[in-house]
């Protein structure tokens, strides 16, 4: 019987120029889907945002009818990094991860967020807190 040895792996060492955190509150819409720019684009060459946790969930106000809400992070160039993930409107529905691992954005691009939900006398309302740093290429 064959033996193998797995192949490990150790975890690339980015320069982090500093922690960052963004609360976001979405107010209504009706009918249309929210885009919104969470963190801008890092300035400097060869730089990326990266993802340490994220928490969303739905805002219900004690006068609107609120919708179900899809809500999905991406890319400043508009690909999916997270998501989307669905939160309904009972109550107040909230997600929170922890990413063991920092997700990555594309470099030198925003941080955005993507939402759909709302119709008629519907309303979407959301809220995103995300944390996560800024790095420079991988050491090495």
């Amino acid at each position: 019987m064959a033996t193998t040895t797995p192949t490990v792996v150790q975890e690339i060492t980015h320069v982090r120029t500093g922690p960052w955190a963004v609360n976001y509150s979405s107010g209504t819409w009706i009918g249309t889907t929210l885009a919104a720019e969470l963190k801008a684009a890092p300035t400097k060459d060869n730089s990326a945002l990266y993802i340490t946790h994220v928490t969303m969930g739905v805002v219900g106000g004690t006068s609107d009818i609120i919708s179900d809400i899809e809500l999905t992070l991406t890319d400043g160039v508009g690909s999916n990094l997270f998501g989307p993930v669905t939160l309904i409107d009972s109550g107040q529905t909230v997600f929170s991860k922890d990413f063991k691992y920092p997700m990555k954005v594309t470099d030198n691009k925003a941080l955005d967020l993507t939402g759909a939900g709302g119709s008629g006398s519907y309303k979407a309302a959301c809220f995103v807190y995300i944390e996560g740093f800024t790095g420079e290429k991988p050491l090495g």
